[in-house]
């Protein structure tokens, strides 16, 4: 019986030692089996490895048990005869010498019953005689090494960076580890993009999941994520290893890729003023600024390949909602991949900030560069104001009025001022007289208010009156609610890059104003949810770059301070209310403390080996993942029976161009 489970689930390759004792004790167990030099050498990849995985059916139980290699011993025919030295010639090669079986180690590691589907450890001893083997079926596969068998797609098992039993063991991380967050580690070049693209292509195509589709949202610094739509390079051209295509069309064949993508684009003010002579209304204006987009993202990559696209359907859509309305650009483009036809559909949303929209809670998270005391003072200012219904149409009047209070605050002698033409700036210096504000802190008002008027995104003017003066922020939110059904639940991409190109602002600084509005966003959208829905909407956010928004402790104290608070907060109320963080970064030294405990799985791609003493990382693992291939990466997470695994992602399954050097 049992030599006959054993041929249904795989290939045998041997049988438990009948002279070497199969051992079990406090310790551990191991086992020790011989393979036929026939197939050792025809299945060399799989068994002279250590840390190889393969499989015994346990005679007296039948269950089927995992075994890890721990050492593979080789000896020549003249070694098997046990002779002095002195009675051989020369040594010279001799092929026959090699023809000797192979004697491996091994440590049983989990035991899977396959008549209640039960798996335990295997804490008893394996039985002499016992088939060993080369183990093909995905289901026992997946049983028996701990892997789960639904969730997010991550890649294939391997042993060192070849994929484990021929490509059967695919690696799924679950859902609920999303929820508890998730760090991605790598040098430059090791797959970490690729990772994650092909990450949110299982997302989206829904396979392996258990009913639940998240809603994904993708802050993008690199415009790394703009392409996600078009075709892979690989799949038109397949300028790749055998192997590698074999794989990628395997993982193809059940994660299929997408063909959309919506884009929230913050608008500056200097973009406006390009378009605002030309067009007459906002509507007009932003589909411009679409069309003008559209060509800067596939200009370059059709002109690289050769590829031909011409957009089309292009409309400006105004959806009502329960908080103002959704404005965005719906357009459809045809490909052309050397003669296969394609679609890509881009939803565009351009939008900036508008000063009247923000609470005085608001616009002091949005920089987390204002002091504590400069943070007080202006909520009690902004409160004031609207305690007395004063007005302030823009920032730009904020900041005159800051200004103009501390000119008067110097005067030695008051002036009289004559006719107040605008109370509401007057309220701003009375409030800061009443309040006995420090000039320190009214100068980092100022300076703070001036840092988020040069990022160029508020209060963009378009032509018209009323709610149409200025450009409008989108509602998150209601995005998210209607994500399916306006936008075909495609992923939302932010693009950052757009901003830092179109932006007076530092750069590091205006991107981490919008990432932290829309986190924000998210975030009370969620709490607002929970409160009224008995179901949560899951979201989960790719924070691409990380060490951008969330550095270490080197920065100035202020930023890390507001900023780990913010992220202490989002993280651990996020994972009750199925709101995940995936976060990628360089090094782990890069990013702040908290990230680190806040995310419960950790991937490591390729390192270096200066990190590996934050990674802990276990010493099997340390060597390798220093010199991996690309895409080639551990698993360390909770969801996972034995802790860790190793994978390698396939080729991006969904469009993948780095647009900076084409």
């Amino acid at each position: 019986m049992a030599i006959g489970l054993a041929e249904r689930i795989g290939y045998i390759v041997g049988y438990v030692s009948r002279t070497s004792p199969s051992l079990i004790n406090e310790e551990g167990g191991y086992v020790v089996f011989d393979v036929d030099p026939v197939i050792y050498f025809k299945n060399f990849q799989m068994l002279a490895q250590a840390s190889s995985l393969l499989g015994v059916v346990d005679i007296k139980t039948l269950n089927i048990v995992s075994l890890r290699v721990l050492s593979v011993e080789r000896r020549d025919v003249l070694a098997e005869l046990d002779l002095p030295d002195m009675y051989f010639p020369m040594p010279q090669a001799e092929a026959a010498g090699l023809l000797t079986k192979t004697r491996i180690k091994a440590k049983p590691l989990l035991a899977y019953n396959i008549e209640t589907g039960d798996v335990t450890a295997a804490n008893y001893v394996i039985e002499p005689q016992s088939p060993v083997v080369l183990l093909t079926n995905t289901e026992v596969i997946q049983k028996i090494t701990g892997l789960p068998v639904s969730g997010v797609f991550l890649g294939y098992s391997t042993i060192g960076d070849v994929p484990a039993f021929g490509g059967n063991a695919p690696l799924y991380l679950p859902l609920k580890a999303f929820y508890q967050h998730v760090l991605v580690l790598g040098t430059t070049g090791s797959g970490k993009t690729t990772l994650l693209k092909n990450m949110i292509a299982s997302m989206y195509s829904g396979f392996k999941f258990d009913g639940e589709r998240p809603s994904v949202v993708i802050f993008d610094p690199n415009k790394d994520y703009i392409t996600i739509p078009l075709a892979p390079s690989w799949s038109i051209m397949g300028s790749t290893s055998e192997e590698e295509l074999s794989l990628s069309k395997k993982a193809l064949d059940s994660v299929k890729g997408l063909n959309g993508v919506v884009i929230l684009l913050p608008i500056t003010r200097s973009v406006v003023e390009d378009y605002i002579d030309k067009y007459e209304n906002w509507a007009r204006i932003l589909k411009a600024i679409a069309v003008d987009y559209l060509k800067s993202v596939l200009n370059p990559v059709s002109t690289r390949f050769n590829w031909r696209y011409e957009i089309t359907d292009l409309d400006v859509v105004e959806e009502p909602c329960k908080q103002g309305s959704i404005r965005f650009v719906k357009s459809r483009v045809k490909m052309n991949y050397n003669g296969v036809e394609g679609e890509a559909y881009y939803y565009i949303v351009p939008y900036a900030l508008r000063f009247p929209d923000f609470t005085p809670r608001e616009l002091v998270a949005l920089n987390p560069y204002f002091t504590r005391q400069a943070k007080d003072a202006l909520m009690r200012i902004l409160q004031a104001l609207k305690a007395k219904n004063a007005y302030l149409e823009t920032i730009y009047d904020l900041y005159e009025a800051l200004k103009e209070a501390r000119y008067r605050l110097e005067e030695r002698i008051p002036k009289s001022r004559g006719v107040v033409l605008d109370p509401s700036r007057e309220y701003v210096v009375q409030v800061i007289k009443d309040l006995a504000i420090h000039k320190s802190t009214i100068e980092n008002m100022i300076r703070q208010v001036a840092a988020i008027i040069d990022t160029g995104i508020f209060d963009v003017y378009t032509k018209g009156v009323g709610e149409d003066k200025y450009l409008h922020e989108p509602p998150i939110g209601e995005i998210l609610e209607k994500h399916v059904e306006l936008f075909n639940g495609y992923p939302i991409a932010v693009d950052l890059e757009y901003l830092q190109i179109h932006s007076h602002a530092d750069p590091e600084k205006v991107i981490s104003i919008v990432a932290f509005r829309i986190l924000n966003k998210i975030f009370e959208w969620k709490l607002l949810e929970s409160r009224y829905k008995a179901t949560a909407q899951p979201i989960l956010i790719f924070i691409d770059e990380a060490h951008r928004f969330f550095p270490s402790r080197g920065g100035v104290e202020e930023y890390i301070e507001n900023v780990s608070a913010m992220i202490d907060r989002v993280a651990r109320l996020g994972r009750s209310r199925k709101m995940g963080l995936i976060f990628s970064t360089h090094s782990p030294r890069d990013v702040h403390d908290i990230i680190l405990q806040l995310t419960n799985t950790k991937i490591t791609l390729r390192t270096d080996k200066s990190h590996l003493g934050v990674l802990d990382l276990p010493e099997e693992y340390r060597d390798f993942i220093t010199r991996a291939g690309d895409r080639v990466g551990v698993v360390k997470s909770h969801v996972l029976r034995l802790g860790y695994a190793t994978f390698k992602t396939p080729l991006p399954l969904i469009g993948h161009y780095d647009l900076s050097v084409l």
